[in-house]
């Protein structure tokens, strides 16, 4: 259950009030001062002075650098008539509750002005009777009958706190725990991925925001140059990028933050992590950091908040849709307890999406291994983990490729129990023959950049030209001596392989399969051009094997791409176009949990 709500638009207060307490930034001035400057309120300047003289004092608490806002005050002259300031960037809760004790006054006698619904909610939390409101009152204060105070032209009253001020022991933040109140405050994060639609506050966070933007990697200050380029970086299919929008119990906070990955062999980086202060102390920037995995950052200068820190558990944060955003009572997304990803780059583009509904994401993707591409995507790594390990003699023949007895297991072979979701992709079965060594008959696929579909045995020629390190050279010309070229699958053997694959997974675990795609750029754009043959034939024995399986949902990639444009090559799509495929699935598994087959 969430906290209850206080009035935050009530001019009627429980008592008459004698200290007003200011936030700054678009509370007492318009905009945030960190965040691209501020437009300063000449009438709440006056307000200020007006108070005093009726021997209402007014004090400060906002998150922002004491400095700053001490020399920005004095050069105004206003800042001897506050007394009590409290700038910094901790809660504003237990501050508001040192500050009282300090001065010796009671919450219900206490007016906090804040345009955050959340500290106004912890204030009252942290100071039960303590009277709150937005800015939207400020306006009909200097006529509330309960801040009409008493006439003070000599301003004695303001001279007494300011002694007192002047004795008091610094403040030391004290109150109730903030993380227990996060904990009540039902706070709810949903992840915007159509970054497109939203391109102009997600450039406004890239070159606004200081305390909390890790990378300050800023773009062009022109917009349309802005512009240009996030969009350039948006439509990769390596590009991982969201806008984290925040609501609780007490509002809605709009698109505090914004992070892009980049991706090199299906290993994530990150390039832009930036977050509004609006939102410091709840931990957002926490929780998004360990939802991404925690990949590799470079911080470039300080920061308000430490996300390197492990220990740091933010359970309090539920990941939410768009719908359930703006539902009182949001049911929770759709989630499972291990999702397991076994395939190429187009699964690595699908799971930025899908960590999102779960706890435990299980990758098995190409990478990078002993100066190759490591094809996890072909069926010859996973069968072995499936229907029986290899010898040693086999794994010592696997050797002589660069491959590994680990590159022949998969989390297939032991699928954990709870609610699964599993994804394959085979496309390297259609495109990268296979080799049989001679004393073993271990079959397996070679592959280098350049040798597609191709007998790397019988042309000479072609070893030379693929291979680009002497580590590649020797394991060609073991290749040339010890095996025997294979060819492509055969459709029979594919469809043997898939339906033991399929046998193996229980059909009480969801499997998403990826089709091939059967039409490249050059298809689209001469539409007589014949489809991919190899892929065709892939997709056939996909088709045949998940017929009547009612566990299984192909998603074929032709029907998220509009036209060319969507396209980088044959084998690679731009970001859109994974983020359609991720809301169909999710569509389909939300609406029904028996017979998804799409054959």
């Amino acid at each position: 259950m969430g906290q209850p709500q206080p009035e935050f638009d009530q001019l009627v207060f429980a008592e008459d009030i004698r200290l007003v307490i200011w936030d700054l930034d678009d509370t007492f001035w318009d905009g945030t001062l960190t965040e691209g400057g501020i437009g300063y309120r000449d009438d709440h300047h006056a307000l200020v002075i007006e108070l005093a003289r009726r021997g209402i004092m007014s004090a400060i608490c906002s998150k922002n650098d004491a400095g700053t806002i001490e020399a920005l005050l004095r050069e105004r002259g206003l800042w001897d008539y506050f007394v009590f300031p409290s700038i910094d960037w901790t809660p504003k809760g237990p501050r508001i509750a040192a500050m009282l004790g300090q001065i010796g006054l009671r919450a219900p006698s206490v007016l906090f002005l804040d345009d955050n619904p959340m500290n106004l909610a912890q204030a009252v939390h942290a100071n039960p009777g303590l009277n709150v409101g937005l800015p939207d009152l400020i306006c009909d204060l200097s006529d509330a009958a309960q801040l009409q105070g008493k006439p003070d032209a000599g301003f004695t009253r303001l001279a007494q706190y300011k002694l007192k001020e002047r004795k008091a022991v610094a403040a030391v933040v004290a109150g109730d725990d903030p993380v227990d109140f996060l904990r009540k405050s039902n706070v709810r994060v949903f992840i915007e991925y159509d970054v497109e639609a939203h391109l102009d506050r997600a450039i406004e966070l890239i070159n606004r925001t200081n305390q909390l933007n890790f990378t300050k990697i800023r773009l062009p200050e022109d917009q349309a140059a802005a512009r240009a380029e996030l969009s350039a970086m948006l439509a990769l299919n390596t590009t991982d990028a969201g806008l984290i929008r925040v609501r609780d119990d007490f509002g809605d906070y709009g698109f505090v933050g914004f992070y892009l990955t980049e991706r090199l062999h299906n290993i994530r980086r990150i390039k832009h992590f930036c977050f509004s202060c609006r939102t410091l102390n709840m931990y957002i920037e926490h929780w998004t950091y360990a939802h991404l995995g925690r990949p590799p950052m470079q911080v470039l200068g300080k920061t308000l908040s430490d996300v390197s820190d492990g220990a740091m558990n933010v359970d309090w944060i539920t990941p939410v849709t768009a719908v359930e955003m703006a539902a009182e009572a949001p049911a929770p997304m759709i989630r499972f307890d291990h999702i397991i990803a076994r395939g190429g780059c187009d699964l690595a583009s699908l799971m930025h999406y899908f960590a999102l509904h779960t706890g435990d994401l299980v990758e098995e993707f190409n990478q990078p291994q002993n100066g190759q591409m490591f094809r996890r995507d072909h069926t010859s790594f996973l069968m072995p983990a499936l229907e029986g390990a290899l010898t040693d003699d086999q794994l010592a023949a696997a050797a002589t490729l660069g491959y590994g007895p680990d590159d022949f297991t998969s989390q297939l072979g032991a699928i954990p129990g709870g609610r699964v979701l599993c994804f394959l992709s085979f496309w390297a079965d259609a495109d990268i023959p296979e080799y049989r060594h001679g004393s073993t008959g271990l079959l397996a696929p070679y592959w280098l950049v350049g040798a597609q579909n191709h007998d790397l045995i019988a042309k000479t020629e072609l070893r030379e030209a693929v291979a680009d390190t002497d580590v590649q050279r020797q394991r060609l010309k073991v290749l040339a001596r010890d095996f025997t070229h294979m060819g492509m699958l055969k459709s029979t053997e594919m469809a043997r392989r898939y339906g033991c694959i399929l046998d193996h997974i229980p059909t009480d675990v969801q499997v998403v399969i990826m089709l091939a795609p059967e039409r490249g750029p050059m298809q689209f754009r001469t539409p007589g051009r014949p489809p991919h043959p190899h892929h065709q034939r892939l997709n056939a024995a996909l088709r045949e094997v998940a017929r009547g399986r009612g566990n299984v949902m192909l998603l074929d990639p032709a029907q998220f791409i509009e036209g060319a444009d969507d396209m980088i090559d044959l084998n690679h799509f731009k970001r859109p176009v994974y983020h359609r495929m991720y809301q169909e699935v999710i569509a389909r598994l939300s609406g029904k949990d028996q017979g998804m087959a799409d054959v």
